[in-house]
């Protein structure tokens, strides 16, 4: 998440959200009588003798809405905020009845609370830019391009090469090349970091001309020791033990360090462990969390949002973390087994 602006003592935040963990940070931030000041589009009605009635001009328009209720589609990374339009830059857009805006990544708003609390900011803070990973598995014929960020990962473009197999006529790489080195200029920010690997001596001459790059050219690995690529090499990576060492301070290594210790403490009858909603909950409510891991699916479990909500905030308010899994990868489906979330406790607690 960007915060470009934050005045806690007007309660007042300026953000354009990076990712679907962003979402879920918003989330737990924007709540039933805040504002959030952001642009939509509106139909204008014309109201002259000719003009037809179910016609109108849409027109793009600056609103300021005030929240009646918000919730989170996690399965197609969009927040739904719905709420009754305060003010307008345009005149002619009515400030009648509701209005609904949806955000989601590359969405910029401003928050305004009546009282921004100490919560609210440790929950902001939460949402500190961590570095994104540029995840690239290859070998001479396919390659695999993912993005990670925070602890989602996406697949960005999976590329052929045309090459046939061993036996077959070989084809000028430089082409394929090319391609992987375009898409990754395209993606790459400054601070985010290359991670190349795959089977063979290929991804070597992809490092090559990364290195080449005028702006890409410091921002390189190459991992040894991993033999998959394309898609199933991105999704397989973010677990190899080299790949780690490198992300060690990324979110998602963070979530997969706890659901190991979750699943370590189970195996061996720990009790300072708790997992679904209702369990969590009792211990967050006792101080008992230290950290919780929330699978991206979790409303596949038919719990109540709200209530996921509060005590995810309790959590926090009391000294714990709170993280964001993604369900499509190993990780978040163990999470899922588990009721959609899970936790470690700082004691054992037996629930009422």
């Amino acid at each position: 998440m960007i915060v470009s602006s934050f005045i806690p003592k007007q309660g007042i935040c300026s953000l354009v959200v990076e990712s679907p963990d962003d979402l879920w940070i918003l989330r737990r931030l924007i709540g039933p009588g805040d504002t959030i000041v952001t642009k939509s589009s509106r139909v204008s009605k014309k109201e002259d003798e000719y003009s037809r009635p179910d016609r109108g001009e849409r027109i793009k328009v600056t609103i300021a809405l005030v929240v009646e209720s918000v919730s989170l589609d996690s399965s197609v990374g969009r927040l739904r905020v719905r709420g009754r339009i305060s003010e307008s830059s345009d005149d002619s857009v009515s400030t009648a009845g509701s209005h609904s805006v949806s955000v989601s990544p590359g969405y910029g708003l401003t928050l305004r609370k009546s009282d921004w609390t100490p919560l609210d900011t440790t929950i902001l803070n939460s949402a500190k830019a961590s570095r994104t990973f540029l995840v690239v598995t290859m070998d001479r014929r396919e390659a695999g391009i993912g993005t990670l960020s925070g602890s989602h990962l996406s697949i960005t473009a999976t590329i052929d090469s045309g090459a046939s197999g061993k036996g077959g006529q070989e084809v000028d790489q430089e082409p394929y090349l090319r391609k992987i080195v375009g898409v990754l200029a395209n993606t790459w920010r400054s601070g985010d970091l290359i991670v190349v690997a795959g089977p063979g001596h290929t991804k070597l001459a992809l490092a090559n001309r990364i290195a080449a790059h005028p702006e890409m050219g410091k921002s390189y690995i190459v991992l040894e020791g991993f033999d998959l690529s394309g898609a199933d090499g991105v999704r397989n990576l973010v677990k190899f033990e080299g790949f780690k060492k490198v992300a060690s301070d990324s979110v998602l290594v963070e979530v997969q360090e706890i659901v190991e210790q979750v699943i370590k403490r189970i195996t061996q009858g720990d009790t300072k462990v708790a997992y679904t909603l209702a369990r969590v909950r009792q211990a967050a409510m006792a101080g008992a969390v230290e950290s919780c891991v929330v699978s991206d699916d979790v409303f596949t479990q038919d719990i109540d949002e709200q209530e996921l909500v509060d005590t995810l905030n309790k959590v926090e308010q009391l000294g714990g973390r709170v993280y964001l899994c993604d369900s499509s990868l190993e990780t978040g489906k163990q999470v899922s087994s588990f009721g959609g979330m899970v936790a470690t406790l700082r004691y054992s607690f037996k629930p009422y």
